[in-house]
């Protein structure tokens, strides 16, 4: 029992420690943003412009992107502005390991991000 105890607690806190989030600060600016087809948000630190620029190439048919070192933050600009082609973006912040987006004060995990921003 004492050690199922301790894996749990190792696992949780391997989650907390290792979660990353993208963040938009205005969720009306982003929505716009979708609407325009041109989708910015800020990526952690961690996130190297290498790491941009190995992810987006798979993903060109799609989107390009355009990302600022300094500021971390990534545009992304769609080739086709639809909810299936919105949907690679998810992809991409996956493989960058995001697993959640930051909008003002709530964290969405992706899927849910995806359905209420993006689709």
């Amino acid at each position: 029992m004492k050690s199922l105890f301790f894996s749990t607690v190792f696992i949780l806190t391997g989650f907390w420690v290792f979660s990353q989030e993208a963040i938009i600060p205005d969720s009306e600016v982003f929505k716009k943003s979708v609407v325009d087809g041109n989708i910015s948000m800020t990526l952690p630190m961690e996130i190297t412009n290498d790491d941009v620029q190995k992810y987006s190439k798979y993903y060109t048919a799609f989107f390009t992107t355009v990302f600022d070192a300094k500021s971390h933050q990534v545009t992304f600009n769609m080739v086709n502005n639809d909810p299936k082609s919105r949907r690679v973006i998810i992809r991409f912040l996956s493989a960058n390991g995001i697993q959640f987006a930051r909008i003002g004060d709530s964290a969405l995990p992706l899927s849910n991000f995806f359905d209420t921003y993006l689709n």
